[in-house]
């Protein structure tokens, strides 16, 4: 039996590594703030949907 993967866990440490390069770019850089404004909807929907993926039931 392989052990089931903890989605909680991954979704935040996916958010938590967006938001660390977020900051990361902040501190280094000038944010272009209208790429954060495309780029933040889509990496939500893809983090959404890799915890759907890895939540579903193995059959």
């Amino acid at each position: 039996m392989r052990p089931r993967t903890d989605v909680v866990a991954l979704v935040s440490g996916l958010l938590a590594c967006v938001l660390a390069v977020l900051g990361l770019w902040a501190a280094f850089g000038t944010v272009a703030w209208s790429s954060v404004a495309v780029a933040a909807p889509i990496s939500l929907v893809a983090v959404g949907l890799i915890g759907l993926i890895a939540s579903r039931e193995k059959s």
